[in-house]
């Protein structure tokens, strides 16, 4: 089953389409070309827009990769979530505080997966979305976290995180 896109994402859709080149060349050796963009656009405009958080598939613990058995899951979106928290809505200090207590919750539970939903802000820049990687990274929050992952389409996409918490 699939959705149709809403507006904005429409355009963001034609925009990223518009930077996509082939593979293979189709016949001989010229190379595809990108198309050019919008009259007043740069590149670097969209390249700005695009731009997602430093830390897209990021590791709170960087002695090793997220393991392979929790990756593949998460690119299908087949992750078992153990627990939610939505942000929305709340102020930067009421989040961290949710965000902590949720963390805790799930991790005595034994739980694996948190389901972080912050919303995804003006152009994917929300101040939720781009101060969770920092918070989870943080020395109170740290112990509790294994690694994160932005969440498949189906759980939240942009909008959402995979917490994967450690088992101890």
């Amino acid at each position: 089953m699939t959705r149709r896109l809403d507006p904005n994402e429409r355009i963001v859709w034609n925009r990223v389409a518009r930077t996509v080149v082939p593979r293979r060349r189709p016949h001989g050796p010229q190379a595809a070309k990108p198309l050019p963009a919008r009259p007043g656009e740069t590149r670097e405009d969209f390249g700005a827009m695009m731009r997602l958080p430093a830390l897209q598939t990021a590791k709170a613990d960087p002695t090793g990769p997220v393991p392979a058995n929790t990756d593949r899951p998460v690119r299908r979106g087949r992750v078992e979530i153990d627990a939610r928290v939505d942000l929305h809505g709340m102020t930067r200090e009421q989040a961290r505080a949710a965000l902590a207590t949720a963390l805790m919750r799930t991790a005595k539970r034994s739980g694996r997966c948190l389901l972080v939903i912050t919303g995804k802000g003006p152009r994917l820049e929300g101040v939720l979305r781009t101060s969770l990687p920092g918070w989870l990274n943080a020395p109170d929050l740290r112990p509790f976290v294994s690694s994160f992952a932005p969440a498949h389409v189906r759980h939240g996409g942009s909008g959402a995180w995979y917490v994967f918490l450690r088992s101890d």
